[in-house]
């Protein structure tokens, strides 16, 4: 999520300088709830025995409203046909959501 959120802002950066400043904020989706929670919610970070940097990073992206992040189930990971072996059923439902036509 941090790397996403780096090159989120990094694109967003990249645009104001062309003259195409965003006006919304920029959605990350994750599958981990804890990660989420744990960015969102500082009380957590007492709780944590070791806090990595990438989730004050991403707090404070969030405080300063240039990302939002959401919750995206396990079973909606599109990003999943390019990192792992998938059955044809989920693997033919993520191709067409690519627009991906079917060679035979």
């Amino acid at each position: 999520m941090c790397s996403a959120a780096q090159e989120a802002i990094w694109l967003r950066q990249i645009l104001e300088e062309v003259g195409m400043k965003q006006k919304n904020l920029t959605t990350l989706h994750s599958n981990s709830q804890s990660d989420i929670q744990l960015a969102k919610n500082p009380v957590f970070h007492a709780r944590t025995k070791h806090i990595e940097i990438q989730y004050h990073f991403i707090r404070e992206r969030l405080l300063s409203r240039e990302i939002h992040v959401v919750h995206c189930s396990t079973e909606e990971q599109l990003a999943d046909i390019f990192t792992k072996p998938l059955v044809g059923e989920k693997f033919g439902k993520f191709r067409s959501k690519l627009s991906i036509l079917k060679v035979c």
